[in-house]
């Protein structure tokens, strides 16, 4: 398939990761991004992609970045950008990619989306469904990567895990190469995930069995410290709520059915195989970090 695929959000976690995907995969990325001189910018650059200028909220910039594209990725990055309006600017890709004739549009929503407490995606979803066009929902749980790039909140801190959940609840992870697996499947069978809403997780775990395998991948204890919900309420009041939903038990996120996800990409990562391929070395510098303080 040698079309072009616009993938929003080229330089952030979810759209660099299948902007690397789908490059490696010979596919043809056009990326947009707020700073096309960034360092992850000139890395999409070299590696192939058409890096474009431009923002979510700059309609005729993505009306004119939709026009020829077989496919697009888009994801918001939500409450990271709380002065962004997430819901309009989902409106705004997915009528730019009805007008413009797009094969297939892969949004980038959130687990138990449809459940409460992420509305403005909840709303993109029912835009996309109601608009007609043929589209796949994936629904990310936690990212394992978020243990590295989010430590000042809930990660691997002062060389321990700290997050705010309660020490028996389940976290559902998921690695954001895996999301990226399934956003390039969607986009190659158009016809095989039209309609399909996808929840995504490669395993769950308790926070003292994810400091188990943290301690055993990089050889040296790191214990499990819960964070107090008010505290990490003072940082972000959207994590809290989040962390609030996962300790609740009620209801509010699925239980992901990692069987079946397998069946559609055996290569799902658990978190030990994450570990093994990349996460102890992206959390390799922030224990040597804690260790070199005074």
């Amino acid at each position: 398939m040698d079309q072009v695929v616009f993938v929003v959000g080229a330089t952030g976690q979810q759209g660099g990761a299948v902007a690397a995907r789908l490059l490696a995969d010979g596919q043809r990325v056009r990326a947009l991004t707020r700073d096309p001189d960034s360092p992850q910018s000139r890395a999409l650059a070299a590696a192939g992609a058409e890096v474009v200028a431009g923002s979510l909220e700059d309609a005729a910039a993505i009306d004119r970045y939709v026009a020829g594209a077989y496919g697009v990725f888009h994801v918001h990055p939500g409450p990271l950008a709380p002065g962004r309006d997430e819901a309009h600017a989902g409106r705004t890709v997915t009528d730019s990619a009805v007008k413009h004739g797009v094969a297939h549009l892969v949004y980038s929503s959130g687990l138990g989306a449809d459940r409460g407490g992420q509305e403005a995606k909840w709303e993109v979803e029912q835009y996309i469904a109601a608009s007609g066009i043929s589209a796949t929902i994936l629904r990310p749980s936690s990212f394992m990567e978020n243990l590295v790039t989010q430590s000042a909140t809930v990660g691997v801190r002062d060389g321990a895990l700290r997050t705010a959940a309660a020490p028996h609840v389940r976290q559902q992870f998921i690695a954001l190469d895996d999301i990226a697996a399934f956003a390039a499947l969607a986009l190659a069978d158009p016809d095989e995930y039209r309609g399909r809403t996808l929840e995504l997780a490669g395993e769950a775990l308790t926070p003292p069995e994810v400091a188990a395998e943290i301690t055993a991948a990089v050889g040296h204890p790191v214990p499990y410290l819960q964070r107090p919900i008010e505290e990490l309420r003072r940082i972000s009041e959207r994590f809290a709520q989040g962390y609030e939903r996962i300790n609740s038990g009620d209801g509010s996120i699925p239980e992901v059915d990692i069987t079946e996800l397998r069946a559609l990409h055996p290569g799902l990562m658990n978190f030990r195989t994450w570990l093994e391929r990349t996460g102890a070395q992206q959390l390799q510098p922030l224990l040597e970090q804690s260790a070199r303080l005074p």
